[in-house]
């Protein structure tokens, strides 16, 4: 009888070893840290992030429209003097277990505050690349923004005021690489590098790194 209790209860022990490790190690594998880093949670979800750094800090929600379009808001500031508002959408180019591709685009204005006072319609096409392991999601984001600068050139003469406009285009490349972490499904880290190269290439790439905080959840 006990022989008979003992390989029963062995039975039941190695059945649920085995449905334990047939199962997906990580307990929640659509997360904020991943909807943060790897862009574009599912429809009905969203996620509100907040990274900070320098010379580069962020402020972004996202919202799903569907399984693969997102509504996004991004506010961005470079040591509180160069800001960008935008507004766009992004999409799930390839989702799987272990990797999400999503591309974004978004359009704003660009405001800065220096010896040269500089204000205009800003773009931005970008890729994030996730692969998610767990609650840790390795990220890499590859980027192309554009800035459009109207310039109003006045010259006074003896015979009056001559104005006329010229429009700049300030090119920015770039990259993040970065590490996210889930501490539960609603709240998230992540830590990153960035490389921005405000107009390239006359002039000197930022480098940078930021900590970032996610919160998500459903509508």
């Amino acid at each position: 009888m006990k022989l008979g209790i003992a390989i029963a209860a062995g039975a039941v022990i190695l059945g649920a070893a085995e449905a334990a490790a047939a199962e997906p190690r990580t307990p929640f594998p659509e997360h904020a840290a991943l909807d943060a880093v790897g862009g574009s949670p599912a429809k009905g979800a969203y996620v509100l992030s907040a990274q900070g750094g320098w010379p580069f800090s962020f402020l972004r929600a996202q919202v799903g429209l569907s399984n693969r379009i997102t509504l996004q808001s991004e506010l961005e500031s470079v040591v509180g003097r160069r800001y960008r508002p935008m507004l766009g959408i992004g999409v799930r180019i390839a989702d799987g277990t272990h990797l999400r591709l999503t591309g974004e685009f978004l359009a704003g204005w660009l405001f800065q505050r220096s010896e040269e006072y500089r204000r205009g319609p800003n773009g931005e096409l970008r890729f994030r690349l996730a692969i998610p392991v767990g609650r840790f999601v390795p990220y890499l984001v590859l980027g192309t923004r554009h800035a459009f600068l109207p310039d109003r050139l006045t010259i006074e003469r003896a015979s009056g005021t001559e104005t006329s406009w010229s429009l700049r285009h300030e090119w920015t490349p770039w990259a993040t690489l970065g590490l996210g972490f889930a501490i539960s499904r609603r709240i998230g880290l992540d830590l990153g590098i960035n490389y921005g190269w405000v107009g390239a290439p006359d002039t000197i790439a930022l480098p940078g790194v930021h900590l970032g905080l996610h919160f998500g959840g459903d509508r």
